[in-house]
């Protein structure tokens, strides 16, 4: 069963890429968010797309930190996206994982609040010199990554009540919870290593017989998503490696976790269980989660399964805009994208 979605958010994404930069960059985007271009600390850093088309080796950070610059380069650059014109301050909810939640929660919220000025190059997307940008932040929420998306069930377009389990497949991590009326099941809430184990199973297998020197993160994650690569020219496919990768990966992570979290004492509360998260997309993954849950599980995927995170911290910031001195945004700065979500425009 697909979950529809009604036309409340709008979402923009970049993928979480970056690399510094000294390219005089010209007209070789067409909108802000291809052409992110941002000045941070000493140096000039492309992101998201322009970094994936301009850059010779960008980075993907990995479940950073909020003391890091490359997350606040991020949160930057996804601030650039939700200013669209606006002079309001920002009520601004982002999350983590629930292995670091605890750890990073304070420390996030002293990094993103109050004011941030960006400086941002414009003349890559045809935009004129401009002063740099002032965005103002004086509402930080912070929340495991998993209850957004029970919020986002709960509270979005489709207000689902009762008991139900959420898998959030993740390229960083596994989230799991367990959702009811009354509140979150703590003891369900748990977080493993996601995709990327996959992804690093198959680049064992690929490097045993193939030179992998000059492929970097982006291009074996890439090759792992469309299923082939070129190599020396010629095109792999990998669908078969892909595919036993994803098996390894279920039988070693994921299916010890969900014998824990889909337990006897929990589906005696529900056998509903929604799936989201950009995993979603990998056919084999749901094969094997249906192949051991299908007979006694009432399985669903929520249309823009990646999406369902950022739109539950959306709503979450809504909380603290209602006398509309504020712009609820939410920002879900994920491993493989950040995404910026803002209620629709009438």
């Amino acid at each position: 069963m697909t979950i529809k979605n009604a036309n409340m958010y709008t979402t923009q994404s970049f993928p979480s890429l970056l690399q510094t930069t000294n390219a005089s960059l010209t007209n070789t985007a067409n909108s802000l968010l291809s052409g992110l271009k941002i000045h941070f600390g000493q140096s000039w850093y492309i992101c998201g797309n322009l970094a994936l088309n301009e850059g010779q080796n960008p980075r993907r950070p990995l479940n950073i930190g909020p003391a890091t610059p490359e997350y606040q380069l991020l949160f930057q650059a996804a601030l650039l996206i939700a200013k669209n014109g606006t002079a309001m301050p920002m009520a601004v909810t982002v999350g983590f994982p629930n292995s670091t939640y605890r750890l990073y929660k304070d420390l996030a919220q002293q990094k993103l609040f109050g004011r941030h000025q960006i400086e941002w190059d414009p003349g890559v997307y045809g935009g004129d010199a401009t002063e740099p940008v002032t965005v103002m932040v004086d509402q930080v929420e912070v929340l495991p990554e998993i209850v957004s998306c029970m919020i986002a069930l709960r509270r979005g377009p489709h207000q689902i009540n009762g008991a139900f389990f959420v898998l959030s497949l993740g390229f960083g991590t596994l989230e799991t919870g367990l959702s009811t009326n009354e509140g979150v099941v703590e003891s369900a809430m748990m977080s493993v290593q996601g995709v990327h184990y996959a992804v690093n199973i198959m680049r064992e297998e690929l490097q045993q017989t193939h030179d992998l020197a000059f492929k970097n993160v982006q291009q074996l994650n890439e090759a792992f998503r469309d299923g082939y690569l070129f190599i020396n020219r010629k095109k792999t496919d990998l669908s078969g490696l892909r595919k036993r990768a994803i098996q390894a990966y279920y039988t070693e992570i994921v299916s010890p976790a969900l014998h824990i979290v889909i337990s006897d004492r929990n589906l005696n509360k529900t056998n509903r269980i929604f799936l989201c998260g950009g995993g979603v997309y990998y056919n084999d993954l749901l094969e094997c989660i249906t192949q051991e849950f299908g007979d006694i599980a009432d399985i669903r995927v929520a249309e823009e399964p990646e999406t369902l995170a950022a739109k539950g911290y959306l709503l979450n910031s809504l909380r603290f805009t209602g006398d509309g001195s504020k712009t609820p945004v939410g920002i879900d700065m994920g491993n493989i994208a950040t995404r910026v979500t803002l209620l629709k425009q009438e």
